[in-house]
């Protein structure tokens, strides 16, 4: 009882904290979500997500304006939409790529048949490679069924232009009763918030994305927090592009008419590199919260240890008595958040340590007696070694260990936890295991 009391109370101190209070924390979040950037692969991810996006982006974009043309209203709206991701979304290169995007298009909207199925299937593609970097990100191991799969897919392909549509119709029909009415002049000042409409709706976009692709539930104010670093960084970003295009046209003298190609290769990785630290920031803001709260350094190897062998503990445990461990009671009593509960589960499921069963079960998947410390440290990403953050007692023993010459690191999991509680050496308050 007062496990779940303990944990029930710390769950709602950190859900009412405001993912930043001050400016101040700005820079302590984006150097948190920098080193998980790096850590989770982001370069290599962002490389995937632009060889895909210079596949997919005309079948998109084909889709999306085929969907508007199917409504008559919308007919007029099919080359505002086109001019308008074309404007904000691509950089000013000095090279007519948008004309050649709009050839292609073009294109594209006149295949029948086979041709819109392979269309299709190029962008299902796409928005599949954009799930598993999001899930990497958000530490998700389970997948959507390939039912939910498809009608996440389908609902962006298909309502996300009818839902811009709808947004220009509205703006249309609002500047013509403005200008109508006579009222433009006391309306100028207000208007001029188009000139943020680039930042805007690459704003929205990112906070749709965020909350959206993730097989995990993402609070709004992480999402916008993120989306919003990642649009005014995609800003700045179109126009160092654009300015260094300007001012350095060699690529053109290199590459001739071909020039065009790796422009838009670079382009993509960029903007996709931007699009996953956004990502970064929305996914590790709670984790970064209650590192903080906690008075801790975050992603201590100390802690991030301790919480390994915690849940390993209790899987033995539980393993020795034939039974599985309910998620609730997996936690109870760990003074930790579920992203960061969710950042170890991942890799100890991702090296086959545990795994998950029906009814949101978890269970031991490996013999701990023939895994070593070594594979779990592995795992996840530790080295032991003085001095890499661990705590101050737990770093002494390291320094001793290695002096005399002894390998900790070569026990078995099994005698190590048949032993003295390790999470107890570690400070980590643990709980007796209630019978699920």
């Amino acid at each position: 009882m007062s496990a779940r009391f303990e944990l029930s109370k710390t769950l709602h101190s950190v859900k009412n904290l405001r993912p930043v209070k001050t400016l101040r924390d700005l820079p302590s979040v984006m150097l948190y979500a920098g080193r998980r950037f790096l850590k989770d692969g982001c370069p290599r991810s962002a490389a995937a997500l632009s060889y895909s996006s210079l596949l997919a982006m005309v079948p998109l974009l084909a889709i999306a304006l085929t969907v508007l043309s199917a409504f008559p209203a919308f007919t007029e709206i099919r080359i505002e939409l086109q001019g308008l991701v074309f404007e904000n979304f691509l950089p000013d290169t000095g090279i007519e790529i948008s004309e050649q995007l709009a050839s292609f298009i073009e294109n594209a909207t006149r295949t029948t048949g086979i041709g819109v199925i392979a269309l299709a299937v190029t962008a299902l593609v796409l928005l599949s490679t954009i799930t598993g970097a999001f899930n990497a990100i958000w530490r998700v191991a389970d997948q959507r069924s390939l039912f939910l799969q498809f009608l996440v897919y389908w609902a962006l392909l298909t309502l996300g232009p009818l839902l811009i549509g709808a947004s220009l119709s509205l703006s249309g029909y609002g500047y013509a009763m403005v200008e109508w009415s006579g009222i433009e002049g006391y309306t100028r000042s207000f208007f001029n918030v188009t000139q943020f409409l680039p930042a805007i709706l690459s704003a929205g976009a990112f906070t749709l994305l965020f909350i959206v692709v993730p097989n995990r539930p993402v609070r709004f104010r992480h999402a916008v927090m993120g989306a919003v670093v990642a649009a005014f960084m995609f800003e700045v970003l179109k126009k160092g592009f654009a300015l260094y295009l300007t001012h350095f046209p060699s690529y053109q003298a290199l590459y001739g008419a071909l020039a065009a190609v790796p422009i838009f290769l670079v382009w993509m990785y960029l903007s996709w590199a931007v699009i996953l630290f956004g990502a970064e920031i929305a996914a590790s803001l709670p984790e970064w919260r209650a590192n903080l709260k906690r008075g801790e350094e975050s992603g201590a190897p100390g802690a991030r240890l301790a919480l390994a062998l915690a849940i390993l503990s209790r899987l033995h445990l539980a393993a020795q008595d034939g039974r599985k461990v309910r998620e609730l009671s997996l936690v109870a009593g760990f003074p930790v958040s579920f992203d960061e509960l969710g950042d170890v589960l991942y890799g100890l499921r991702r090296d086959r340590f545990v795994a998950r069963t029906s009814g949101a079960h978890w269970v031991l998947s490996r013999d701990l007696n023939c895994a070593k410390l070594k594979d779990l440290m592995v795992s996840l990403d530790l080295t032991l070694e003085p001095g890499q953050g661990w705590p101050e007692n737990v770093d002494e023993i390291i320094g001793k260990l290695n002096s005399s010459g002894r390998k900790i690191t070569e026990t078995s999991l099994g005698d190590l936890l048949a032993t003295k509680p390790v999470v107890e050496a570690l400070s980590l308050r643990t709980h007796e295991l209630r019978r699920t």
